[in-house]
């Protein structure tokens, strides 16, 4: 039972939420007015009105932070005054339900607004997409089939191939309001879904309050996650495609691979796997081992090379083939021989607890372990049929290396970069649209990564060689080594501008615009100069506090700054 005293405490909370609730719901209600005017003020740009949703999206996630925190807080005050239960059951299921709405009101917000802009936008496009197109070379008219891309277009006069590319606003809109209108539709179906979940988790604290155990997952429950989720990638996939042009084969193939990301999830769960019939690593270490010291393919002072070998394999569990493989590719016989090295390693961690090293140690192999199993990924999908597989001879490399080039270069520039690989701007379309694609549908992070290293190499940008030598210390995978070279600028320049990025973002300013006005910088000269120092911190865990430190104080430095 809760007792007065912590009841007292639990109205005291739902009477806070109640006051960050009605904050939210002001807050919302003050910058609809101020949406409506920047879309009026900026009616094919949808760029201010991002920058400002994105600062008022901040302030709804202060609040929410802040009942969480508060939460812990009435928490501790609960337990003073007696026991935890049921008073825990009671608060948390308030607290997840306020984190739901807040999150759920704050996406249909911003959706709203941003469909709105589009909306608005509309005549706009069908005005722009009517504009006459002439020949470059004898100026007679030629005629466009999709005026919302780029077209190679023969002159009928002077038989010239022209690159046509289309109006601002019909590639802004096309570009955009497929995602934005699909997410309209889908949206309710994806809170479903989030609804049902936490039903579940209110339903276990109230099962734990009453009889001290909370149950496992059902499989009904499963399946009604299952059916929630393909529901919501359906509509949203079948609504994205009618907007793009596409086929029904298209949607279907969106909804296999997002669901996908789901199956991987259900794959870790014991009660999906065994009425799947999936096979099942199950090690139990006999007793007569249980103090046996086994350090496998591993020298006793290698924890975070032990560490990196945990997480992958601990993620690839739930994909038995693939853990099988993984397991042999790091030196391991079987399952047994992997869990006796691993309880080996725990319990001469034991020693090793209050050393700051050896915690930098597991830091450091966490990010390892991401690069490794991307690199471990790539391996296997690098054959023939594989995702890597090049599309009309361009690689996701290649991919990577264009956009950086598309990025700084101007029209004529760009159409004679696209030459040099046997493409022209009508290819290039079609090559980046089937990559973004293939991307999109990607549950490995293999192509992510791939093109990343791409797009570094390609050096664009005044700070190109810092891209390079990132993309260089990052291909014996991320946290390896620090970037060679010299530093594109002082470390405490870089959480200046980090701090002054934070303080726009905040105020809903343009950050490109700031980086322009104020550093004479891009966005891609930005990520230059954060990837380079992002592996020097890998290397030296300090200096994350540091740029915490630097960053904070900047921060506010440019807040004040009108």
């Amino acid at each position: 039972m809760v007792n007065a005293a912590q009841q007292q405490v639990l109205q005291q909370y739902y009477a806070e939420l109640q006051k960050a609730g009605e904050y939210i719901r002001q807050l919302l209600g003050q910058a609809a007015g101020g949406c409506q005017q920047m879309i009026a003020q900026n009616p094919i740009d949808p760029t201010p009105l991002s920058n400002a949703l994105g600062a008022i999206g901040q302030q709804v996630q202060d609040v929410a932070r802040k009942m969480s925190d508060y939460w812990s807080t009435t928490y501790d005050h609960i337990v003073e005054r007696g026991e935890g239960e049921p008073a825990y059951s009671y608060g948390k299921r308030a607290d997840r339900g306020f984190r739901q709405w807040a999150d759920e009101t704050w996406y249909f917000f911003d959706l709203n607004q941003r469909v709105e802009q589009f909306r608005q936008m509309w005549p706009l496009v069908e005005q722009a997409m009517q504009k006459p197109a002439s020949c470059t070379r004898c100026g007679a008219p030629l005629q466009r089939t999709a005026p919302h891309r780029t077209e190679t277009i023969n002159c009928t006069a002077c038989r010239v191939a022209n690159q046509v590319m289309p109006e601002t606003a019909a590639a802004t809109y096309y570009a955009s309001v497929p995602h934005y209108f699909a997410e309209l539709a889908a949206g309710p179906k994806r809170f479903a879904h989030e609804h049902l979940k936490n039903q579940w988790e209110d339903h276990r604290d109230a099962e734990y309050a009453s009889t001290g155990d909370r149950p496992e997952p059902t499989l009904e429950y499963f399946k009604q996650r299952e059916a929630l989720e393909k529901d919501y990638w359906t509509t949203y996939a079948e609504t994205k495609t009618r907007y793009e042009g596409g086929k029904p084969e298209d949607a279907a193939s969106l909804v296999e691979a997002r669901m996908k990301f789901f199956y991987d999830e259900m794959n870790r769960e014991d009660v999906w796997r065994k009425a799947h019939g999936a096979e099942e690593i199950v090690v139990v270490i006999p007793p007569h081992l249980q103090n046996v010291d086994e350090w496998g393919p591993l020298r006793p002072d290698q924890f975070e090379e032990n560490q990196v070998h945990e997480s992958l394999l601990s993620e690839a569990i739930g994909d038995p083939p693939r853990y099988k493989r993984w397991l042999a590719k790091l030196g391991y016989r079987e399952p047994l021989h992997r869990a006796l090295v691993q309880r080996t390693f725990q319990r001469y961690a034991e020693s090793r607890m209050g050393d700051p090293a050896y915690h930098e140690a597991i830091g450091r192999a966490a990010m390892r372990a991401m690069g490794e199993r991307t690199k471990m990924m790539a391996e296997e999908q690098g054959g023939p049929g594989g995702i890597l597989d090049p599309i009309e001879g361009c690689t996701i490399l290649l991919c990577g290396q264009i956009y950086a080039k598309q990025a700084n270069a101007k029209p004529d520039e760009f159409t004679q970069f696209l030459a040099t690989h046997a493409m022209d701007r009508e290819k290039w379309e079609r090559v980046s649209k089937a990559w973004l694609d293939r991307m999109s549908k990607d549950t490995t992070g293999v192509l992510a990564t791939e093109y990343s290293k791409g797009f570094m190499n390609a050096g664009e940008g005044q700070f190109g060689g810092a891209s390079q030598a990132a993309a260089g210390a990052m291909e014996g995978g991320f946290g390896q080594q620090a970037a060679s070279g010299p530093a594109p600028m002082p470390f405490e320049k870089y959480a200046d501008i980090s701090g002054a990025m934070a303080a726009w973002s905040k105020q809903g300013k343009d950050i490109s615009a700031g980086l322009h006005k104020h550093f004479n910088m891009t966005a891609m000269d930005f990520s230059a100069v954060s990837m380079y120092w992002s592996t020097h911190m890998m290397q030296d865990f300090s200096m994350m506090d540091r740029l915490s430190k630097l960053t904070a104080d900047a921060e506010r430095k440019w807040l004040s700054i009108t």
